[in-house]
């Protein structure tokens, strides 16, 4: 069963996966590496860290493995952490019982040193970008059977950490995502682009169009506001399409028939025009698919200042499929390139302005990011 399924995700990505071209490996020396372990996996957890090691190298954000467990494996202890200025920092705790505290610095996790730790974690990840690497494997991290343990020095002292809470995708550790929009220092808007839809932005135009200046936070997803996006235009723009579904027709990808093109078209522009006002876009690696291709038309059109970290670099469709032993698997079936034609796939929408976070500032409870925007706005 272990092999079958090894050879037929081989066989998937090797006839239709459209990224070979932008990725740097041997997708036939993967599948050899992938065998060997099959031989030696244990049971279905085994098989499916095969699995997700063997399609780590392509480098498609979009991939994600999940199934086959008899015990569900996502849950985690009652903390958040991130990578700051290379060391690993305590984000975000969820009861007074631990001897924790916001910017701590985890130096060991199960007896291992946190670096070491986090590269078996990315070796188990598929991304294209550091960004959505790190994103990823942030959460991955922390996730086991409920009830597990997990083993962390902090300060010198060893504490033990239970995994004993089910595991929200949707957690944010940055307070200001707690709100839809919000109105911040002298009529700056915040909106929330991972939560708020078109419905509440349409009832804020009023108050937006006399605003000072307008942040959109894309840290996250996008969440049905593509529209936002007219009202940011001077004029009516068309788009080629940026949307292509491989036409294959024979195997190993040769004499592929060309592309499908999807998408493109006009964007109408539409009132009230806030263009004229401030506009700050906040991005990090967390902005993924959808995200990109709204921040694809800010960044071609000029619409904003963007701010942040590089987005994770993967968009398009996705196409899943399922493995033997009720595994499942999804991968990007479409292969999406810039509004110029170039290679957006492992790039993603670059900053304007680069910020990164800092220990002094985590600690502090500071949103480096949005005090950023907020200056841009106030210049």
């Amino acid at each position: 069963m272990r092999i079958g399924n090894v050879v037929n995700t081989y066989n998937v990505m090797q006839h239709f996966y459209p990224y070979f071209d932008e990725v740097d490996l041997d997708w036939d020396k993967e599948l050899e590496s992938a065998l060997k372990r099959s031989l030696t996996d244990q049971n279905i957890e085994d098989h499916k860290i095969t699995l997700e090691k063997f399609t780590s190298p392509l480098q498609d954000g979009h991939i994600w493995i999940w199934g086959g467990s008899l015990k569900p494996t996502n849950f985690a202890p009652p903390i958040q952490w991130q990578w700051v200025e290379d060391k690993l920092i305590i984000m975000h705790v969820g009861t007074d019982s631990l001897d924790l505290k916001f910017g701590d610095e985890v130096t060991k996790i199960n007896n291992l040193p946190a670096q070491e730790y986090f590269q078996e974690i990315y070796s188990r990840l598929s991304s294209p970008t550091k960004g959505y690497l790190n994103h990823r494997a942030q959460s991955k991290s922390l996730l086991g059977e409920k009830d597990s343990e997990l083993i962390i020095e902090v300060n010198g002292k060893t504490i033990h950490l239970t995994r004993d809470k089910e595991y929200s995708y949707a957690f944010t550790e940055i307070a200001i995502q707690e709100n839809l929009y919000k109105v911040l220092e002298d009529s700056i808007y915040y909106l929330n682009l991972d939560r708020i839809d078109m419905d509440t932005i349409t009832k804020l135009l009023p108050q937006l169009s006399q605003s000072k200046g307008i942040i959109c936070d894309f840290r996250g997803y996008s969440y049905a506001n593509y529209q936002l996006i007219s009202h940011l235009l001077k004029e009516d723009v068309t788009a080629p399409s940026t949307s292509k579904i491989p036409q294959t027709i024979y195997p190993d990808q040769k004499n592929r028939f060309g592309y499908k093109d999807l998408g493109g078209g006009t964007t109408e522009a539409k009132e009230p025009y806030l263009g004229d006002k401030k506009i700050v876009f906040i991005i990090d690696g967390r902005a993924i698919s959808a995200a990109e291709g709204f921040m694809s038309d800010i960044k071609e059109y000029k619409l904003a200042t963007i701010i942040g970290q590089p987005t994770a670099g993967t968009n398009g469709n996705i196409n899943p499929f399922t493995l033997l032993g009720d595994i499942n698997m999804r991968w990007t079936g479409m292969k999406i390139v810039n509004l110029d034609g170039s290679q957006f796939h492992g790039i993603g929408i670059q900053p304007d302005i680069f910020v990164e976070r800092t220990i002094e500032g985590v600690r502090a409870r500071k949103d480096e990011f949005l005090e950023k925007a907020i200056e841009i706005i106030n210049q």
